[in-house]
């Protein structure tokens, strides 16, 4: 892949890392254990198949509102919360994920198109009409089968996405709840009609292709190679495993961190803002002053502190200038993303972003 640094590739098919990779939430704390493990600095690239269908949460999104609780506990679907923002995605073992991670130079972080190229050009060569539609999901025929996501810590970042190939696409239809203004957003009415398996889209002499060919086809293009021999490549070790456990522990594995609190508020407003994505706001009024706030959203600013936002606003009249005025004083650039106080406002006052509840 042009443009990147040394690239180590870890290898996760072996035994040991299969073992650990049931759990969602241990498997959602890989990436911050590569970007924080001060044993990798270079570029790393690798795979991952769910052992069983999970849903996964963005890091800053709403449980209660994103994802059908009943459905999934009745059929068995872990739920689990990443660290990275972007939106909920469903996944089984229909479907391959890949992920860099990387340093900071100034230009590649959130450049999620490309991170995807190595995935496009591949599918490009398997007859798949894929390109990058909007702020991170790949797409064929104007329905989505892949969506990326994107983790920084100090320096280092974490890209990656995830290819439907075999999905379970009606089990996702009932797993996911996105918001009406989501949906309306893409012009559609339901997740099945927005989201496709890639399979059916290969050409013939493709369309029986395995995962572990899949993968093969995905590091020759990475690593600009046909001898996989050559591809500096990584095996996790059980005292990795110890740390990434530990990780998961600590945060992944947490129901609290996984479910949040429900929303208790008198409003629930949401709206899709074109290059930033869906951002909600949970809140409540008394007496003409905003008494509680909450922020949601699948938005890929997955370090900015939400809270601060949250707790200036409390005390705020509910008028147009005074939430302007608090909204301009909470850097919304960094805690939430290319966003003004005036569009957080609206946001607020205007009753046709009112969700249901």
């Amino acid at each position: 892949m042009k443009g990147l640094r040394i690239i180590i590739f870890v290898d996760l098919s072996d035994p040991n890392s299969q073992r650990h990779l049931r759990d969602p939430g241990v498997s959602g704390s890989l990436s911050t254990f590569f970007i924080t493990s001060p044993k990798f600095t270079d570029t790393i690239f690798h795979f991952s198949q769910p052992a069983a269908a999970s849903v996964v949460l963005g890091v800053n999104q709403d449980a209660y509102s994103e994802v059908n609780l009943d459905y999934i506990k009745t059929h068995d679907i872990r739920l689990a919360r990443r660290g990275a923002g972007g939106g909920a995605v469903y996944v089984d073992p229909g479907n391959l994920t890949y992920a860099f991670i990387d340093n900071d130079d100034g230009t590649n972080y959130l450049n999620f198109k490309k991170y995807a190229t190595p995935a496009i050009h591949v599918l490009h060569k398997l007859g798949v009409d894929a390109e990058m539609t909007g702020r991170n999901d790949l797409t064929v025929d104007g329905k989505k089968f892949s969506g990326m996501s994107s983790l920084k810590i100090g320096n280092r970042f974490s890209c990656g996405g995830t290819l439907m190939i075999d999905v379970d696409l009606d089990q996702a239809a009932e797993a996911l709840t996105p918001p009406k203004t989501k949906l309306a957003s893409k012009g559609i009415k339901s997740v099945h009609s927005r989201v496709t398996n890639i399979r059916q889209y290969f050409l013939p002499q493709y369309r029986q292709i395995t995962f572990d060919e899949m993968r093969r086809l995905l590091l020759q293009e990475v690593f600009q190679t046909t001898d996989l021999t050559t591809i500096p490549t990584y095996t996790m070790s059980e005292e990795d495993w110890l740390q990434v456990e530990q990780i998961a522990q600590n945060k992944f594995t947490d129901p609290d961190f996984i479910m949040g609190t429900k929303r208790d508020d008198d409003f629930f407003h949401g709206n899709h803002f074109d290059g930033l994505g869906t951002v909600e706001i949970s809140f409540s009024v008394d007496d003409g002053i905003v008494t509680h706030a909450r922020i949601f959203g699948d938005f890929n600013q997955a370090n900015g502190h939400l809270k601060v936002i949250e707790d200036k606003l409390i005390g705020t009249p509910f008028k147009k200038d005074n939430l302007e005025e608090a909204f301009r004083t909470t850097n919304l650039s960094a805690n939430i993303g290319p966003i003004s106080a005036a569009e957080m406002a609206d946001l607020m006052l205007n009753p046709n972003f009112q969700e249901v509840n």
